[in-house]
């Protein structure tokens, strides 16, 4: 998968390194010198340093043949621009980080996706309190689609995921049993303990829980 990234800061140098790591051809764009050339030294992505709401340099990024383009400086209307000048030259998806809650009515106008860091704070906590085997990771889309982690409980009965009444529109994308991290098949057998990620929507979270052997956020 291809992916151009806008803004090579705290946020765009985790992802850059945690996608090339997974094997991603990632480009980032990054106007600073200093976050450019640090990212440079200690990581193997394309760095390309400027504005990232420059037409040329987002060409030159090839980002008309990007999977994806996420946007996620620290400045709402560069991550805006950036979304829209890269949906115009033909990327895949684009998803925006939004810093401000109040420029949201913004980005939903002209149909630029969002991931919001209340939206992230404000269901985990949430979830933390009501559900402590329960974490969320983050949302995805404009909060519709959730990353989460949830422990299996201990009276669990080991038995393979095809067993699982997971819903339809749910995903096991990872299960650690031990030191031992896995992506799931069908024949993959849970065991009490494990600690699954999950991607759902939001509304199949309750859903998920019940399957893996929690009841209204209890265990059974």
């Amino acid at each position: 998968m291809r992916v151009v990234l806008i803004g090579g800061g705290k946020v765009g140098s985790y992802l850059a390194r945690e996608l090339h790591k997974d094997g991603h051809v990632v480009t980032v764009i990054e106007e600073s010198h200093g976050h450019a050339e640090t990212l440079t030294d200690e990581s193997k992505v394309l760095v390309l340093e400027g504005d990232g709401t420059d037409i040329r340099l987002l060409k030159a990024a090839d980002t008309g043949r990007a999977d994806w383009v996420l946007a996620v400086t620290g400045l709402d209307e560069v991550n805006l621009v950036a979304c829209q000048l890269a949906s115009t030259l033909g990327a895949g998806q684009v998803l925006a980080r939004l810093n401000n809650p109040l420029n949201r009515p913004t980005f939903d106008a002209l149909d630029i996706p969002v991931v919001a860091v209340t939206d992230v704070m404000a269901t985990l906590i949430s979830r933390e309190v009501e559900v402590p085997e329960f974490r969320h990771v983050t949302l995805l889309g404009r909060g519709e689609i959730s990353v989460y982690e949830i422990d299996v409980p201990p009276d669990f009965e080991a038995r393979p995921v095809a067993e699982l009444r997971l819903p339809k529109g749910s995903l096991l994308v990872a299960n650690v049993t031990g030191d031992e991290v896995t992506v799931p098949t069908a024949t993959t057998i849970l065991h009490p303990g494990d600690q699954v990620t999950v991607v759902s929507t939001v509304e199949l979270e309750d859903q998920v829980r019940l399957a893996l052997g929690y009841r209204n956020g209890r265990r059974r």
